[in-house]
């Protein structure tokens, strides 16, 4: 077993370790450039006589270099073409099994061409967004594996910057703009090392130093960031959405309805949408209905929308009894043009259109995160039916309606023939009758809503919309089915309400002489006891991520839960504050600070002049006066304290000097007498010599 002491002395042999290099650089200078090279293991080439000698990378530089590449690329691999991606990921694989191999130019000319008919052959062309992006990955891969010198890997490092600003055409989340940050400063990092002058420290010295040097250019250049950021005058759209082709879309609502289409959807954790409200909304979470697409044409076991034109004349009057609600609406990119609003929307935002079975529709596909300010109303009434509309929504699919299915709704208008008490019956029939809710419902055929009402009696939101609509219109009660959302997650910190795939509904609306379209979901008439949708999701699974349910009882429950919720408010706050930040929240901006009145040319002027500002204030800072660091005292400083850890009374008394001290510790301690002579000689050297020699 050691000895106490020896542990305790571990901190002095590093001062004496650190004093005795100090010295040994002062005494023999830096050493030449080759032998450090030398010494680092550096990846050169063979050149002829007479050729003047390149500078080739150290293999901790190259292998860098590589890494930071590699980082670069994998975000972006996933939305390539898999031949593409494999081919990147073949190269660097090369460059990583040996740092030192250099291809000849035929290789590199052979794998070049290779490259650009592997994107021409996935894409078609190499110009657009993946194409372009495939390409210049490709290319970049290879000059990895053409660096012969410190310039070529200078050149790949600048081209690495198009790399990380590229990752923004694809994804704007807070998560990827903090990983493009980490990988710009260890570019800058590694920039920095690439053209300093060689010197004998170790690779861990040399990694700490670079990346605090460049991290705090790095926090110096903030100040100015946020100037550019705040002042520059702003496009109508944000720069990723310019010129931006790719066409993947999320998976979300179709425009029609098919038993089994939804379930898909209810165990996806995909988010829809961020919504925030101006002050408390006047609705609860299990109430907020968000309104899609409206299907009136039944197609066999397909309900689908109404064309363009079919009801030219329809012009519903809405008459709100409640209090407007207003609130922004952040839609995740889904390539539809449909805009989910809470039930109902009275109007229509810039840039959309309220149809007349008001569904509120973009002008255009929503490919990328969009915000929206809606207006509806909790509480309404829909007037305005057309004799067009009435025949759509009475119609009755071929082939689909049955005689237990007519039978059944001849008994309700026996007892009672107004509109109001079949759908009440309708809907108590669903609750008494052994009907369950479950997202495993069994394939019920060609005749599937009969099947549904008299044998399986059981499935999800649709199969239940689609049964009560042909029940209505068997009645003659026009019936529409309305596809969206319903309820919402609040987030407590940042009071957003989170919609996600999962909330996926299908529900219904009916005409009523005296209360005109009214929502019923006879989803809702099923009883507690008998609904089973946990046990569906965990027996189905999806192509799409499901959602993540953590056990909120325990303690570690509680804590991942607390954790997601933070980091869905951080990424909102960033989709809104950052992304977002468009002309209009510009303006706002300037206002509360009493600068509305500047506009494109005033903003020019003033960023340039606050530009100017923040530069001038950080050259005088950096400018000014300070003491010179001595570095043997700061290292003397360090011993001093280390000694004061193992033991106060042995370190230096204000009235002592630097041999008094070390005659008192030698006799306290003589088990440190060797690192003691070590660091104190050193000391004294490196303190007093010039002084001695001047006397």
């Amino acid at each position: 077993m050691a000895e106490p002491h020896m542990t305790s002395a571990t901190g002095v042999t590093r001062a004496t370790r650190w004093l005795r290099r100090r010295l040994s650089r002062r005494r023999e200078g830096r050493r030449s450039r080759p032998q450090a090279e030398t010494a680092a293991g550096a990846c050169g080439e063979r050149r002829a006589p007479g050729t003047p000698p390149a500078e080739p990378p150290e293999r901790p530089q190259l292998a860098a270099a590589t890494l930071l590449l590699t980082l670069c690329a994998l975000p972006l691999l996933p939305a390539l073409e898999p031949q593409v991606a494999l081919f990147i990921a073949a190269v660097l694989t090369l460059r990583v099994a040996n740092l030192c191999w250099r291809p000849g130019l035929v290789v590199l000319g052979l794998l070049a061409v290779t490259g650009v008919l592997n994107a021409l052959h996935a894409y078609g062309a190499v110009t657009g967004q993946a194409p372009g992006t495939a390409l210049l990955l490709s290319m970049l891969a290879l000059k990895l594996l053409e660096v012969r010198s410190k310039r070529d890997l200078r050149v790949l490092l600048l081209v690495l910057g198009f790399v990380l600003v590229v990752q923004f055409l694809f994804d704007q989340s807070p998560w990827r703009a903090l990983l493009m940050a980490a990988l710009l400063v260890a570019s800058f990092a590694l920039l920095r090392d690439l053209n300093m002058p060689a010197h004998p420290a170790s690779l861990g010295q040399r990694v700490a130093e670079g990346l605090g040097r460049t991290g705090i250019m790095a926090a110096q250049a903030l100040p100015l960031a946020l100037v550019l950021f705040v002042l520059f005058p702003r496009l109508d759209a944000p720069l990723w959405q310019l010129g931006g082709d790719d066409a993947r879309s999320v998976t979300g609502l179709k425009d029609w309805l098919e038993p089994g289409s939804v379930r898909a959807l209810v165990v996806s954790g995909e988010p829809v949408m961020r919504v925030r409200f101006d002050g408390e909304p006047a609705v609860s979470p299990a109430a907020m209905y968000w309104r899609g697409p409206v299907l009136w044409h039944a197609n066999g076991n397909r309900f689908e929308p109404a064309a363009p034109g079919d009801f030219p004349a329809a012009e519903p009057r809405i008459e709100v009894r409640s209090d407007a609600i207003d609130y922004i609406a952040l839609l995740e990119p889904s390539e539809q043009r449909w805009i989910t609003a809470l039930d109902l929307p009275v109007s229509a935002p810039r840039g959309a259109t309220l149809t007349p079975d008001l569904q509120l529709l973009a002008d255009r596909p929503i490919d990328a995160r969009t915000a929206y300010r809606l207006r509806s109303a909790a509480a309404y009434r829909i007037d305005g039916l057309t004799a067009a509309q009435a025949r759509a929504a009475t119609a009755l699919p071929a082939h689909q309606v049955t005689p237990r299915m007519r039978a059944l709704v001849a008994r309700w208008r026996a007892d009672d023939p107004a509109a109001e008490t079949i759908v009440q019956r309708a809907l108590d029939h669903f609750n008494r009758q052994p009907f369950r809710y479950s997202l495993l419902a069994p394939d019920l055929g060609e005749r599937a809503m009969d099947a549904f009402l008299f044998d399986a009696q059981v499935g999800f939101c649709e199969h239940y919309a689609a049964a009560f609509t042909l029940l209505m219109r068997i009645a003659g009660i026009p019936t529409r089915i309305v596809l969206g959302y319903l309820g919402g997650e609040r987030n407590p910190y940042s009071g957003d309400y989170l919609v996600r795939q999962s909330d996926a509904h299908a529900w219904t609306e009916v005409w009523l002489p005296n209360q005109g379209w009214t929502r019923v979901d006879p989803t809702a008439a099923i009883a507690a006891e008998r609904v089973d949708a946990d046990g569906g999701i965990a027996a189905l699974g999806a192509d799409a991520p499901a959602r993540f349910r953590v056990d909120e009882r325990s303690l570690l429950g509680r804590a991942l839960r607390n954790l997601q919720l933070a980091a869905d408010a951080f990424d909102a706050a960033w989709q809104s504050r950052v992304v977002g930040f468009s002309r209009a929240e510009q303006q706002r901006l300037l206002a509360g600070v009493g600068l509305e009145r500047f506009r494109d040319t005033g903003l020019i002027v003033l960023m340039t002049l606050a530009g100017t500002g923040v530069m001038l204030a950080w050259g005088l800072w950096l400018a000014r006066p300070r003491p010179a660091r001595d570095p043997a005292a700061a290292a003397y400083i360090r011993f001093q304290r280390r000694l004061a850890r193992i033991d106060p009374t042995l370190a230096k008394r204000p009235q002592e000097g630097p041999l008094d001290h070390h005659a008192r510790l030698v006799a306290a301690r003589p088990d440190l007498a060797q690192q003691a002579d070590a660091v104190v000689s050193a000391y004294v050297r490196m303190r007093y010599a010039g002084e001695a020699r001047e006397q």
